[in-house]
């Protein structure tokens, strides 16, 4: 019976491993060069992050212990409340991948994977973490507010910054589009009528670039985002336009910085 009880145990670990997530394992920190980022996200009151505030971490060891604390083996749902924290995995200046924190629903979200977080896992870097500056720029002109960004991403204090949707457009407009009479469910063929309608609008308007998205719909329409440049909405006559007849990108740019 020993022997028999011995090789279950010996089975259940190596299943339990097989099944364990660890979430910063494709990250070599020790090369150097790596933040781990934690911002505030929309969520109700919760004691540990009051305490911890927003935080960051360039330490190899404190960015190692990251990595082997944040290791998980317990699914979670996909929680509808908010979250306390968004954590960004950041290297020149810019995020990689981040992850989202709720600490009283206790779940941590990694692309389509949720996973059960004990609020231990944060609690114990609680004192081994620094406190960033937060900068909200606002500029006058897209041309400015592009060479601001790009000059931001030379600085040997940043942390990281994000990559608006002026940076490569203009703004955005929506259009609908009616599917034919007899087809099928309209939104859940939204990618392959993005795919069409791409084609359709990119020969219509050869020089301009474009992208879009799935705004929603029915089983008769689909609501479609388009970013581009004015210039494309000026023109557009495929299809009509809907609630968002053009809408320019506000020029902010939220960057992240080592206290000087």
């Amino acid at each position: 019976m020993r022997i028999v009880a011995l090789i279950i145990a010996h089975l259940l670990g190596t299943f339990a491993g097989y099944c364990q997530t660890q979430l910063l394992k494709n990250y070599d920190f020790d090369k150097g060069g790596y933040y781990i980022l934690g911002v505030y996200s929309e969520a109700d009151r919760n004691g540990l992050r009051d305490s911890i505030g927003e935080f960051y971490t360039d330490s190899i060891p404190i960015l190692n212990q990251f990595k082997q604390e944040w290791t998980f083996d317990q699914p979670s749902p996909r929680y509808a409340c908010g979250y306390h924290y968004t954590v960004y995995i950041c290297k020149d200046g810019l995020p990689i991948e981040h992850f989202f924190i709720n600490l009283n629903c206790n779940v941590i979200v990694s692309g389509k994977s949720c996973f059960y977080f004990d609020a231990h896992k944060l609690r114990v870097f609680k004192g081994k973490l620094k406190r960033p500056i937060r900068k909200n720029d606002k500029f006058e002109s897209i041309k400015e507010a592009r060479t601001k960004r790009s000059e931001i991403l030379t600085q040997p204090k940043l942390i990281t910054t994000f990559t608006p949707n002026w940076m490569k457009f203009e703004g955005e407009f929506s259009f609908t589009y009616s599917c034919p009479a007899g087809s099928n469910d309209c939104l859940s063929q939204d990618d392959s009528l993005l795919q069409q309608l791409a084609l359709e609008i990119q020969s219509a308007y050869p020089e301009e670039i474009f992208e879009l998205q799935s705004a929603g719909g029915s089983s008769t329409e689909l609501f479609v985002n388009v970013r581009c440049n004015k210039t494309l909405a000026d023109k557009f006559k495929l299809y009509p336009l809907s609630w968002n007849k053009w809408e320019a990108y506000p020029l902010y740019l939220t960057s992240y910085w080592v206290p000087m």
